[in-house]
């Protein structure tokens, strides 16, 4: 069925004004095929928002990350099955975690987003840049795993991304900003995303907005180091539309490695997931694969079914007053029922 781009678009205004958006860069793409891609509101005042902006990706980084991991894994450069006591002698429980865990949030690390000293820091001084050492710390400390050993179980970590980047970037000996241009942006022709090496994102640049230190301000600037190498990719709607497909369908890996890309992390989420689960990098849930990234303003979602062969790609930043906030994962759930009533995003 063809989608309806006169309703969809109406849609995207009508859920846009709803959420109380500053800015919306929306893209649909059937195939290879560009349904809609649309752009409301303001980057900064007097100044539109327009598809052709660069933004923080946040969390959809993962989606190469792990697609990069897999890659490397056929090519003999790194082993996912590896304890990474090989790369981090001294690092708690080391010698029970491998790569594959990390890359499906299994190894049991604690996240740091969730100490309150790492907010605060961040909170007080966000234009300073943190190192990975100091993220990892925040975690470790305390000689403290999550409540399930390594490799039995699911919860989400930021730590255990910034362990698998220190991981890919000392087995191979390479830089991540050079894994990705060599093994995914190049040969995917993604010439509009990059992984900056501080906060500059490349112009035209959508400006992003936060609350959080109770005022409303401009947080474009705001490092991205605390989520450099899963999260730290800037790019356009475009590109993460021509992405959508290439890492849905897993055009760059082998059917073996696309499987264990695509599927359950954990032994309990095999037996007990119910079509909703964490594979590797983002979520299944109904047959879509998602991400829905929430990072330093930039409220992020990203879609592809396979079995329609559709891709969405959603960024919006929160005015003043936001209604729903974040507003990209409301908007993309309502997009997705109303182009695919059948199979609507359920988490």
């Amino acid at each position: 069925m063809k989608p309806d781009v006169a309703a969809l678009r109406s849609l995207l205004r009508s859920e846009s004004a709803k959420a109380g958006t500053q800015a919306v860069i929306f893209g649909m793409w059937s195939g290879q095929d560009e349904v809609l891609v649309e752009a409301l509101g303001y980057s900064t005042p007097g100044v539109p928002a327009t598809p052709a902006m660069h933004y923080r990706i946040g969390g959809i980084t993962e989606t190469f990350m792990t697609t990069l991991l897999l890659i490397l894994a056929e090519r003999g450069r790194i082993d996912l099955d590896s304890k990474i006591s090989r790369w981090f002698p001294d690092l708690l429980a080391a010698d029970q975690v491998t790569p594959r865990m990390l890359a499906a949030n299994t190894a049991g690390y604690l996240d740091y987003v969730r100490d309150k000293a790492w907010l605060d820091r961040l909170l007080a001084d966000p234009l300073t840049p943190f190192t990975d050492d100091e993220l990892i710390h925040y975690s470790v400390r305390d000689g403290k795993m999550q409540y399930s050993p390594p490799g039995s179980d699911w919860a989400y970590s930021h730590t255990e991304y910034v362990i698998l980047g220190q991981v890919i970037e000392r087995a191979t000996g390479e830089s991540m900003p050079s894994l990705y241009q060599r093994y995914l942006l190049g040969p995917s022709g993604l010439r509009d995303t990059k992984l900056p090496a501080n906060a500059a994102i490349q112009a035209p640049a959508l400006h992003a907005y936060m609350l959080d230190r109770g005022r409303y301000e401009d947080s474009i600037a705001w490092t991205p180091s605390w989520a450099w190498s899963y999260g730290g990719l800037t790019s356009t709607v475009r590109d993460l539309g021509r992405w959508g497909r290439i890492f849905g369908r897993g055009l760059l890996l082998t059917r073996a490695s696309f499987k264990e890309l695509t599927g359950p992390g954990s032994a309990k989420q095999k037996a007990s997931h119910k079509g909703v689960y964490f594979a590797h990098g983002f979520v299944v849930a109904n047959g879509w694969y998602v991400q829905n990234p929430d990072f330093n303003g930039y409220a992020g979602a990203f879609a592809y079914n396979p079995a329609h062969d559709l891709t969405l790609v959603i960024v919006s930043t929160k005015s003043e007053k936001p209604v729903i906030d974040p507003a990209a994962i409301h908007i993309l759930t309502e997009m997705i029922r109303q182009v695919t009533p059948e199979t609507p995003l359920n988490f």
